[in-house]
């Protein structure tokens, strides 16, 4: 039910968004036989996941992301991130910006760029993979990108196959509490 819910909050938010945003271009384009919302890329969602990697075995993490791209490929959207440790102490926690979202069926690889100025954190990058479990659990990967003394990349990077040579392939984590909607472009 929370699934089917969210699927449904999810396009509403990207119907309305895709009027709001252009009404000139929806009105310019010619009918096109699919629906609406299908002409738009998505993912929305909030879980929890917990690490098991060493050094960060236990520490548990909230991913929250509601991103949108338009047919004419600008992406926007937020993410939210949360990190505690295993007895629950708080180890960071903010908002990042979605500079790039790609959906191909059930899977949504997007990035998120904090912004300057804000959190502990420079040049902060989050490269995340979330494949949509349908009606089994969702299941996420995620890679950072942090202090650097460059912006990180603000284009789409799959935490799994696009890594640098001599990083650790990155495992996929099951979604705990919560999940994420994705909606694939036709």
């Amino acid at each position: 039910m929370f699934r089917s819910s969210l699927r449904a909050t999810a396009l509403a938010a990207v119907a309305a968004a895709g009027v709001v945003a252009s009404p000139a271009v929806a009105q310019a384009q010619p009918p096109e036989p699919m629906s609406a919302a299908a002409r738009w890329s998505l993912v929305a969602g909030m879980g929890h996941f917990v690490y098991d990697e060493p050094g960060t075995a236990g520490h548990r993490i909230w991913f929250g992301v509601q991103a949108v791209t338009a047919t004419d490929g600008s992406t926007h959207g937020h993410f939210l991130y949360r990190h505690e440790l295993p007895d629950g102490s708080l180890v960071g926690q903010g908002r990042a910006d979605v500079t790039c979202l790609k959906v191909t069926g059930n899977v949504a690889v997007f990035t998120a760029i904090v912004p300057e100025g804000q959190g502990t954190v420079k040049n902060h990058g989050y490269y995340v993979k979330i494949i949509d479990g349908g009606s089994g659990p969702d299941q996420i990967v995620d890679a950072q990108a942090q202090n650097g003394t460059e912006r990180p990349p603000t284009h789409c990077l799959d935490p799994e196959t696009d890594l640098p040579p001599g990083n650790p392939q990155r495992p996929r984590y099951p979604i705990l509490i919560g999940g994420y909607a994705v909606h694939g472009a036709e």
